[in-house]
């Protein structure tokens, strides 16, 4: 009974992903058409693939021999095809956070292609960290400290995030007087939840006993919520230089910024070997550097 490629594709990319809205997310169709194709490759071929319940899916045994088999032959395609036509390729798809895209990369990529109109970047924006070994996304630019195992890092800028609170919650507690003290307050996470435990490292803090409050999913409501005095957040100044303007918001610590917390552009060593990629890289680091 033959099984068409496209279904073994699609059955691919679920059982990657863990998920139909991350799966319709990368093949650019809804999550309803991606469950549909599922459903029927199972009725097809009398097989259950995976399992669905309210914490998600899981493969059954046979999903998961099947995965096993096909997941090689597919990434050997993408190595395939990475190898003998990006060497030609002006197409960059890059991946990166709302708030950097907003702040610092649109205006860059203008200026790109009045200058390099031949290269043709797409953006997605997205907090999620894409897997560059098997999701069609060439370049991430990500928030860190440039250690991302089995890629390769170029360092792009490191903007400072600063570090905020309420007037009427230091006047409580205290000032801030090095980076340890922040632990004397609740944390609120930004939108990627990840900002405090990255500054903790670089600032070379012990950050185990740590209390976080919520996480707002939206850089704007953690704003609100520092207002209110719900605790301190690290945010970027785009989002905080309405309240600092008007005093409902204070700079909480003035330290050195660690230059190693940065943004990096971030992709397999062979992608940054593409012509129309090194020249992206290098436009970015000589304009936001």
């Amino acid at each position: 009974m033959a099984i068409r490629i496209q279904d073994l594709h699609t059955f691919h990319v679920v059982a990657r992903a863990g998920s139909m809205q991350d799966a319709a997310h990368e093949l650019g169709v809804t999550p309803g058409a991606i469950s549909q194709r599922i459903r029927q490759i199972e009725e097809h071929h009398g097989l259950r693939l995976f399992t669905r319940s309210k914490k998600g899916l899981a493969l059954t045994a046979a999903g998961s021999a099947l995965q096993s088999d096909i997941g090689p032959a597919f990434d050997a395609i993408n190595a395939a095809r990475r190898k003998h036509f990006s060497g030609h390729d002006t197409a960059i798809r890059i991946s990166t956070s709302p708030t950097f895209a907003h702040s610092m990369l649109v205006s860059s990529l203008g200026r790109l292609a009045e200058e390099h109109p031949k290269i043709r970047v797409s953006v997605e924006t997205d907090d999620r960290l894409v897997d560059l070994k098997s999701e069609p996304v060439d370049l991430a630019i990500r928030h860190g400290l440039g250690g991302y195992p089995g890629l390769k890092s170029e360092w792009l800028c490191s903007p400072e995030l600063v570090l905020v609170a309420s007037p009427a919650l230091l006047e409580q507690t205290g000032p801030l007087k090095e980076p340890s003290d922040c632990l004397r307050h609740r944390l609120l996470p930004d939108a990627t939840g990840k900002d405090w435990s990255i500054w903790f490292e670089a600032q070379g803090v012990d950050a185990s006993a740590a209390l976080y409050g919520p996480r707002y999913g939206d850089d704007f409501l953690t704003v609100k919520a520092v207002m209110e005095g719900q605790g301190i957040a690290l945010l970027n100044d785009l989002y905080v230089e309405e309240g600092l303007a008007s005093g409902q918001l204070v700079r909480a610590l003035d330290s050195a910024w660690p230059t190693s917390f940065a943004y990096y552009a971030v992709a397999l060593e062979e992608t940054f070997e593409r012509p129309a990629v090194a020249t992206l890289v290098k436009w970015l680091k000589t304009e936001l550097g």
